[in-house]
């Protein structure tokens, strides 16, 4: 195992967090605490950086309207990564020559994670990524974490769910990237193990296909009970959009990429009955949930999406830490083994040996243009 890996039975909750505050570099900074954000604010991803910036900025917002750590308060240091790898690396150089930076909140992407990671172990530094699931970031070094779970857990999850459903035939519809192929392989290779026959597996190129009309001709031919789509939002909107025009009566399931307003936005009535794990639901009565809601609507005047929650949940673990006493990087990271579910807004959150998050995702369908409890 590349990491210690701490069971303490610290117990944390969102609400003390509310109550909460934060720190700074390798050796604690005299005039207050620093959480870097490295977040796409340009580039490809460039549409989720406010929402992750806005997550992680209320979080320490509230942390200091509650009183900072030991009444000294939190600071913010905010980099554009650009979605791009080699923008993430010297993003993460920047922090680590940054000494009142204990703690950072990023990447968004997968590849700008794993670029950066060799930085961010060298400096000692610990970055909690709010949304790269790639299975690669598993073994990606001691000082990264993440809020969200991997792509291979929530294929199989996916997989097993399709399976419990009563599915006997499921088709692939995947993008071309190692996201995609990482999400089509596990779904199949989980498949086989429960007898849920793969009759169709087709790629596309994301964000530039258009046309899905061969595709969705081969999966009709063999009326699968299900189609399982590895890609984003966008492109599953389309996706369902052209199949229900084709006839294709097929149930859809996916991962949590596809939680997005986009989904429903653009799929319209194409995507009811669209079944998809998420760690976020703004229809949970969980205490966590609605207070980061109305935290939110009361400071930007609009609703959250899935990635200001978790980029909220990045922060308020390295806030926690600062909170249980972390004055240095090597604490910081020490505390975050240490963390045992604490009440996050996307669940009770506790990290392995490894940094990935330990927490259960619910079953959620698109139901009248929204995410509801399945």
């Amino acid at each position: 195992m590349k990491k210690r890996f701490y069971k303490a039975l610290l117990g944390a909750s969102l609400t003390g967090l509310l109550l909460a505050g934060c720190s700074s570099g390798q050796e604690a900074a005299s005039d207050g605490y620093a959480i870097g954000i490295a977040l796409p604010l340009s580039g490809s991803s460039a549409e989720y950086g406010e929402d992750l910036k806005n997550g992680a900025e209320l979080a320490v917002k509230l942390a200091n309207d509650a009183g900072g750590i030991d009444g000294k308060e939190i600071e913010t240091v905010i980099k554009d990564d650009k979605s791009d790898p080699k923008e993430a690396t010297s993003v993460a150089s920047s922090f680590g020559n940054e000494k009142s930076v204990l703690g950072v909140v990023g990447h968004f992407n997968s590849s700008a994670t794993l670029a950066a990671a060799p930085t961010y172990n060298k400096n000692q530094l610990v970055t909690v990524a709010p949304a790269s699931s790639s299975p690669n970031v598993t073994d990606a070094g001691d000082y990264i974490f993440r809020v969200i779970t991997s792509d291979a857990f929530q294929a199989e999850f996916v997989s097993d769910w399709s399976s419990e459903e009563g599915f006997k035939t499921a088709a692939v519809i995947y993008d071309q990237t190692d996201f995609g192929t990482g999400l089509k392989e596990v779904y199949t290779e989980r498949a086989a193990e429960n007898g849920l026959d793969i009759v169709n597996s087709e790629s596309y190129v994301a964000g530039q296909t258009k046309d899905f009309s061969t595709i969705l001709t081969k999966i009709k031919q063999n009326s699968p009970d299900v189609i399982f789509i590895g890609g984003l939002a966008n492109d599953a909107a389309t996706i369902t959009k052209q199949a229900r025009n084709a006839g294709i009566e097929s149930v859809f399931i996916g991962v949590d990429s596809l939680y997005s307003a986009t989904l429903t936005e653009l799929g319209g009535e194409s995507v009811e009955g669209l079944l998809l794990p998420g760690f976020y639901d703004p229809n949970s009565d969980r205490e966590a949930t609605q207070a980061f809601i109305n935290a939110y609507k009361e400071e930007y005047g609009k609703s959250p999406g899935a990635y200001a929650a978790y980029s909220f949940d990045s922060a308020s673990v390295l806030i926690e830490a600062f909170k249980s006493g972390a004055t240095t990087r090597e604490e910081v990271k020490e505390k975050l083994y240490d963390l045992a579910d604490f009440e996050g807004v996307t669940g009770n959150l506790t990290f392995d040996e490894n940094g990935d998050v330990e927490t259960e995702p619910q079953k959620l369908i698109v139901k009248d243009g929204q995410f509801v409890a399945y």
